[in-house]
């Protein structure tokens, strides 16, 4: 192929068109026509003085060059035009088909709607039909890749060195930002520190080589600066010579951990106070016994609470309860539960301590409670009575320990003593069974 003539001054190149081309074909088409024609006249019987006159030989070159003319007109109309239908399909594709936003929002015609006519099984209606495929290729993967944009989930592919190289538009709805601020990104700039064994020193990612499908969960920084809970799978596709990198679907799950996290925590604890509840502390003393760990309860029960309720109102004995927790919290060690029976009833469990050490303990906490309690500019005077079991040489259950601190506790209310250890003699309770069980051995 000769080289693409310049221009005068050498710096933009100049091609001949392909109709440019097709003139000139028909220029020296036309000629040889014209040229070769007398001789054609000569054998058809003309007589040769009138073959041979210049005249005529003047007047088959001109009409080699209009019938060259002619041709190339008319080639230039037929296939110009359907050139032109064909380029102009072609721009409207790429506008339709080039914007994915308007493609995932559904603001543009289908691909296939721009099908060109194919008309007769020439060359012409060869390239009409590959086109109209093109478009029905094109179309799904217009779908496909609204269904990408589309979902809430993020998909992204990262490079082998942990670049991204495509993330889809719903990374602007779960981390704020746009596509573009994170096209050519480390991924592992987007992670918390706790999840940097996911990418090696120079960034690349880790996958486990018996298995190339991950699920895990990960903290993203969102473009505000807080951290969002994203639920990963990974499938290894590096190996794909189509793929190359490392697939991700990422699915925002910071609202159901919060959720979850808040029914847990209202599963155990008091909704009023924030303490521990009944079930939470059966739970914690049960671990304890399990593990044979010393182990004494406190219960004490509100005095004069009963005379705040009908005198004030609800609402007065529920911020009074609310205080509790802060009042006693400070005297109590961490390895101890504060915890909310229910109504004015708490309790605490000592784990480690002697019997004279978790009495101690309660004569503390009941002064703390002695205090005054202000509520609304009024302070308010109560008491407490509590209670104190512990365990001994025999194993028992928390529920045991708690019945016997609740004895103690209404032992401390009738001698107004403000706190009793648990004495087996004034246990009329334990008694009575004692008697019942010793009666059905003897029957």
């Amino acid at each position: 192929m000769a080289p693409p003539r310049t221009t005068g001054r050498g710096d933009t190149p100049v091609r001949w068109t392909a109709f440019t081309r097709l003139a000139a074909g028909m220029v020296v088409l036309g000629l040889a026509v014209g040229a070769v024609f007398p001789l054609f006249a000569v054998l058809l019987g003309v007589p040769s003085r009138y073959a041979g006159d210049p005249v005529f030989r003047v007047a088959c070159l001109v009409a080699g060059l209009v019938l060259g003319a002619a041709n190339w007109l008319l080639a230039r109309h037929v296939v110009g035009s359907r050139l032109r239908l064909l380029a102009g399909r072609i721009t409207e594709v790429t506008h339709t088909v080039g914007d994915p936003v308007a493609t995932a929002q559904g603001r543009v015609p289908p691909a296939t709607a721009l099908a060109l006519p194919v008309g007769a099984a020439d060359d012409l209606g060869a390239t009409a039909a590959a086109f109209n495929a093109l478009l029905v290729a094109l179309e799904r993967e217009r779908r496909f890749r609204s269904v990408v944009q589309a979902t809430n989930d993020v998909l992204a592919l990262l490079t082998p060195g942990g670049q991204i190289s495509f993330v889809s538009d719903s990374v602007s709805d779960v981390l704020g930002w746009s596509r573009e601020e994170l096209l050519g990104r480390q991924a592992q700039d987007l992670l918390h520190a706790e999840d940097a064994d996911l990418f090696t020193a120079d960034g690349e990612p880790v996958t486990r080589e018996q298995d190339s499908s991950q699920v895990f969960l990960v903290q993203a920084r969102h473009r505000d600066g807080g951290w969002r809970h994203l639920e990963v799978s990974s499938s290894d596709r590096r190996g794909d010579p189509v793929i190359g990198g490392l697939l991700v679907t990422a699915r925002d799950v910071t609202e159901r951990l919060e959720l979850q996290r808040r029914l847990a925590f209202q599963a155990t604890h008091d909704e009023l106070t924030g303490l521990p509840n009944r079930a939470a502390l059966l739970t914690r003393g049960a671990q304890l016994l399990s593990d044979r760990v010393r182990l004494a309860v406190l219960l004490m029960d509100l005095d004069r609470f009963k005379e705040v309720n009908d005198t004030l109102g609800h609402g007065y004995g529920d911020r009074l309860l609310a205080q509790v927790g802060p009042r006693l919290q400070p005297l109590l060690r961490e390895a101890d539960l504060l915890a909310r029976l229910g109504g004015d009833e708490f309790a605490v469990l000592l784990p480690e301590v002697t019997a004279q050490q978790a009495c101690t303990t309660a004569r503390q906490l009941r002064d703390a409670l002695r205090a005054p309690f202000p509520v609304d500019g009024l302070a308010l005077e109560i008491g407490a009575s509590i209670g104190v079991a512990a365990t001994g040489e025999e194993p028992v259950e928390i529920g045991a320990l708690l019945r016997q601190a609740d004895v103690a506790m209404y032992v401390a209310k009738e001698r107004q003593s403000g706190a009793e250890l648990y004495d087996l003699s004034t246990d009329e309770h334990d008694r009575r069974r004692r008697l019942l069980t010793e009666l059905g051995r003897t029957s």
